[in-house]
């Protein structure tokens, strides 16, 4: 897709709300991925967790364990349609507890979907002050 075709994709998303059984960040990665780079990935989780400390760690786990991590490699930068697994500040490193991607629009920004902001592309100077750390991981084909 040329990045015309991209940007007005990804318009259509902006602003869209945060579901916890609806537009959820993983839901987010899995559309996005499918649709600009024809990756299927799996529904890790159909419903995201619920919240509190629970849900984060049973999140974490769901990012760690699952079979679809060994397609994937981490990468030291984000390149377009990069997958951000994030966690907050504050958090240890493995507690990887939120999903979007990165995309070379407007000089780059990671898209994803959280409360109460719903889907927004995020500059990594806005996912910081978001409080969001993020780890960066590339298709191993």
């Amino acid at each position: 897709m040329h990045e015309p075709a991209i940007a007005a994709y990804v318009s259509g998303l902006i602003n869209q709300p945060w579901a916890r059984d609806g537009r959820h960040c993983w839901r987010l990665v899995c559309d996005v991925q499918r649709d600009l780079f024809g990756r299927v990935l799996p529904a890790v989780v159909d419903v995201a967790p619920p919240p509190g400390a629970e849900g984060r760690q049973a999140r974490a786990r769901l990012f760690a364990e699952h079979d679809e991590r060994r397609r994937w490699r981490p990468a030291a930068t984000p390149v377009h349609g990069a997958v951000a697994l994030m966690r907050r500040a504050a958090a240890p490193r493995d507690m990887l507890i939120h999903a979007g991607v990165w995309l070379d629009l407007d000089g780059g920004g990671c898209l994803h979907s959280a409360d109460p902001h719903g889907v927004v592309l995020d500059t990594l100077p806005q996912l910081a002050a978001r409080g969001w750390v993020p780890t960066w991981f590339v298709p191993i084909d």
